[in-house]
């Protein structure tokens, strides 16, 4: 097992932890490592730059991350490589909140010694970043509504008849101008 990737929060030194690495596509895509769903579909490993330090009784942990992964336009359907970045800040404590606890919930508890997997970390960082909905290119013409064709490979062919249309009597309007 790839113990370098689990940092035990009680353990941690008064320097902390930094990491400016790339992590690999394989590991991030092992179904056997880690409790957080893998990232599919990646073209290479992804950059990680994390930062995990100890303030008081917090444990505060600052990443950027950046990768490309394989997607299907939203418009046209065409896979192309989808480029994501992000960063994110987290609070970690050990132990259960207090009654007096002013965190405002954006702090993740966890039981002594507070072991964290830093990989299950990633995935799920990249997952909260998601976006549903992405396009290949801000020129993207998308595909026929009546034939289906892309419209950024090919001209559309098909002849619709619009005569049924409800606002084709206007067609028919004669206005003074």
């Amino acid at each position: 097992m790839q113990r370098h990737w689990f940092v035990t929060l009680q353990k941690l030194s008064a320097a902390g932890r930094q990491l400016d690495t790339d992590v690999s596509r394989a590991l991030l895509e092992d179904k056997a490592f880690g409790d957080v769903d893998v990232l599919s579909g990646l073209t290479g490993d992804v950059h990680w730059k994390v930062s995990l330090e100890r303030k008081d009784r917090l444990f505060q942990m600052s990443a950027e991350w950046q990768g490309a992964m394989k997607r299907s336009c939203s418009r046209c359907n065409r896979s192309f490589d989808w480029e994501f970045s992000g960063e994110t800040d987290r609070l970690f404590q050990l132990g259960a909140p207090s009654k007096d606890d002013d965190s405002d919930g954006n702090c993740e508890y966890l039981v002594a010694p507070g072991e964290i997997n830093l990989v299950d970390v990633l995935r799920e960082d990249v997952w909260l970043a998601w976006k549903a909905d992405v396009i290949c290119s801000d020129s993207c013409k998308g595909m026929c509504q009546g034939c289906g064709v892309n419209l950024n490979v090919e001209k559309c062919k098909c002849t619709e008849d619009k005569s049924d249309h409800p606002f084709a009597a206007l067609r028919n309007l004669k206005l003074d101008g």
